[in-house]
């Protein structure tokens, strides 16, 4: 997992003031999960991004790039968060993005796993909804495709 990723959940968990079993229970993720994906134990996932955008109005480009503010700004009309009312939907129409990056540079499935670095099989499940992206697997679409982490998880 990306050192800077882990730094970034540590400095949201801090900015909150909580300890890492008190974050981790405003997740509801397991404490010992929890403190895997600060240890880079294990690769934070979907899930993961959603609850600290949902829960803590995380900012996510901040999130993967530590550029920009770390909380989202809410709307200057309604007062919402920026990536609340239609997160949910926009991640899951994450892999019908995914779908249409390949499409449009002709790529096959065995191709686009071999590009992403992934198995094809892992690959077939992110298209179809069956497996979340994880940040590794963010970052490479970002770099091959040329498009921002927000377009992949929330589209346009």
């Amino acid at each position: 997992m990306n050192n800077n990723f882990k730094k970034r959940l540590i400095e949201v968990r801090n900015a909150c003031g909580m300890s890492g079993y008190s974050f981790a229970k405003k997740l509801n993720i397991p404490q010992p999960t929890y403190l895997r994906y600060e240890t880079g134990e294990q690769k934070p996932s979907a899930k993961l991004i959603e609850a600290l955008v949902l829960i803590f109005n995380v900012n996510v480009y901040w999130l993967f790039t530590g550029e920009g503010r770390m909380f989202a700004a809410p709307d200057e009309n309604t007062g919402e968060r920026r990536f609340i009312p239609q997160y949910k939907q926009d991640v899951l129409s994450f892999g019908k993005r995914l779908s249409e990056l390949q499409s449009k540079h002709n790529f096959l499935d065995r191709e686009m796993a071999k590009l992403l670095d992934i198995s094809e099989r892992n690959y077939v499940s992110l298209v179809v909804g069956k497996k979340e992206p994880t940040i590794e697997d963010l970052t490479n679409i970002k770099q091959n495709f040329n498009v921002s982490i927000d377009y992949l998880l929330f589209g346009d």
